[in-house]
């Protein structure tokens, strides 16, 4: 399906094909990404993804990523960028960096108008059949279950880690939460967005 907001194909910063199942290609363009099948063509705007899932697959899973998957909305399927595709380490950099550049403005202006801005993370399953569980991030701090963490009693997230496991811990040395970050979904924009609030600047891995 391709409507207005579909950009060309010849307007694609890159074109990355993938054979057997569908989608049989993903154009990455500045703002979106077009995946398609056949004729199907499917626009999703950076600014709008919801859910991006980083995952690895057969052999690859004690390995490394190697695939990943997107959405608009957690109601809606996920469309899945899998092992096989071209050039999948340089896709996938190009698509984080700039849903990163691009969403994390979205919901930076959310939480200035007061919105709580939720966050999924895995506690059980593999990918797509995922149980997960929501932390939030407000104008007021971190919020997981009933409780809330200011963000003056939290301390920066160690970048040297993070690419493993996001740990957030209190101002007494506490942890408050710790998750293997490919099993938060949106994780690098979770880790901006703590940065965000604490008055640093945080970089996807």
């Amino acid at each position: 399906m391709t409507n207005s907001k579909t950009p060309q194909a010849s307007d694609a910063l890159a074109v990355f094909t993938h054979t057997g199942s569908a989608p049989d290609r993903f154009e990455l363009h500045d703002k979106g990404v077009v995946s398609q099948h056949g004729d199907t063509r499917n626009y999703a705007a950076f600014a709008d993804i919801q859910d991006l899932c980083l995952f690895a697959s057969g052999l690859a899973a004690a390995v490394q990523v190697d695939s990943f998957a997107y959405r608009t909305d957690s109601a809606q399927d996920w469309t899945v960028v899998p092992s096989g595709t071209s050039e999948f380490p340089a896709f996938m950099d190009g698509f984080r960096s700039r849903y990163v550049e691009q969403r994390l403005p979205v919901l930076e202006a959310m939480i200035a108008n007061g919105t709580r801005v939720p966050f999924r993370y895995i506690k059980a399953g593999e990918f797509p059949g995922l149980e997960t569980q929501e932390l939030a991030l407000s104008a007021q701090g971190l919020h997981i279950g009933g409780a809330t963490w200011p963000y003056e009693s939290l301390k920066r997230i160690d970048l040297n880690d993070w690419t493993e496991t996001v740990t957030l811990q209190d101002d007494s040395g506490k942890t408050v939460f710790s998750c293997l970050a490919t099993r938060i979904l949106s994780s690098d924009l979770l880790v901006n967005l703590v940065y965000d609030q604490l008055g640093q600047t945080a970089e996807y891995a």
